[in-house]
C-alpha cells in the first residue's frame, strides 16, 4: 500500500511541477521582469494556500463538480492556446507586431483548469499523506512559486543566449501545449475506461492507433511546412 501512496505522491509532485514550469516558460518568453515573475509566482502560491485551507471542508459532490469543471476548462484552454498561439506567431512573422504581453496570460495566469488541478493536488496530498490542508497548500504553493520563478528566469536566460526570445517561439510553445491539452482529453478517459474494463474484454485496435499516430504526425509536419513557407523569403514582385 505504501508503494501506491508513494507513486501517487510522486505523480502529484510531477504534475504540479509541470504546471509551474508551464507558467514560468510563458513568463520567461513574454519579456517580463523578475519582479513581475515573482508577482505571478506569489499569486499561484497564495491561491494554493487558500485552496489547501478549504479543501477539507468541501463536500464530495462539489469536489466532483470542481473536477468536472476542470476538464471542461481544460478543453477550452487547449483550444484557446492553439488559436492564440497561431495568432501570436502570425502577427509577429507577418506584421512584426508583438502581442505576447497579452497572449502569454493563457499560459501563466491561474486559469480555472489550473485551479482545479491545484485543488485536486491538495486533496490527494491530504488523503495520501494525512497532512493538514494548510500544509498541503503550502507545499503545493511552494512548488508553484519555485517552479514559476526558476522556470521563468531559466527560460529567459536560455532564450536570450540562443537568440530565440521572440513571440514566434512563444506561439510555437502555446500551439504545442494546446495540442497536448487536447490530446490528453482523448487519451486519459480512454485509459481510465480500459483500466475499469475486465481484462478479457480489453482489446486494442492497431488500425485505430496507427490512424491516430498518422494524424498526429501529419499535423506536426503540416505545422513545420507552414512555418518553413512563412520563413522563406519571396523573390521578385514589388
Amino acid at each position: 500500500m505504501s508503494g501506491i501512496v508513494n507513486f501517487l505522491t510522486a505523480g502529484i509532485f510531477g504534475g504540479t511541477i509541470l504546471l509551474a514550469l508551464k507558467s514560468g516558460v510563458g513568463c520567461g518568453l513574454s519579456g517580463l521582469r523578475i519582479r513581475e515573475m515573482l508577482c505571478f509566482a506569489s499569486v499561484y502560491a497564495l491561491a494554493a494556500l487558500i485552496i489547501g485551507a478549504i479543501v477539507g471542508s468541501v463536500p464530495l459532490a462539489m469536489t466532483e463538480q470542481i473536477i468536472g469543471l476542470g476538464l471542461v476548462m481544460h478543453l477550452i484552454i487547449g483550444l484557446a492556446l492553439v488559436y492564440f498561439g497561431i495568432k501570436t506567431k502570425k502577427r509577429w512573422l507577418s506584421d512584426r507586431k508583438d502581442i505576447s504581453r497579452r497572449t502569454f496570460l493563457l499560459m501563466s495566469l491561474p486559469c480555472p483548469a489550473c485551479l482545479a488541478a491545484t485543488f485536486l493536488a491538495c486533496l490527494l496530498f491530504t488523503d495520501t499523506t494525512g497532512m493538514s490542508g494548510v500544509a498541503a497548500g503550502a507545499i503545493v504553493g511552494g512548488i508553484f512559486f519555485a517552479g514559476i520563478a526558476g522556470g521563468g528566469a531559466g527560460t529567459n536566460w536560455i532564450a536570450t543566449k540562443t537568440g530565440t526570445k521572440n513571440p514566434s517561439t512563444l506561439g510555437n510553445i502555446m500551439l504545442f501545449l494546446g495540442l497536448f491539452y487536447l490530446l490528453c482529453l482523448l487519451i486519459v478517459p480512454a485509459y481510465l475506461q480500459a483500466q475499469d474494463a475486465p481484462a478479457f474484454s480489453t482489446a486494442t485496435d492497431p488500425a485505430g492507433m496507427l490512424l491516430a499516430l498518422t494524424l498526429m504526425v501529419a499535423l506536426i509536419l503540416l505545422g513545420a511546412l507552414i512555418d518553413r513557407v512563412r520563413r522563406t523569403p519571396h523573390h521578385g514582385g514589388r
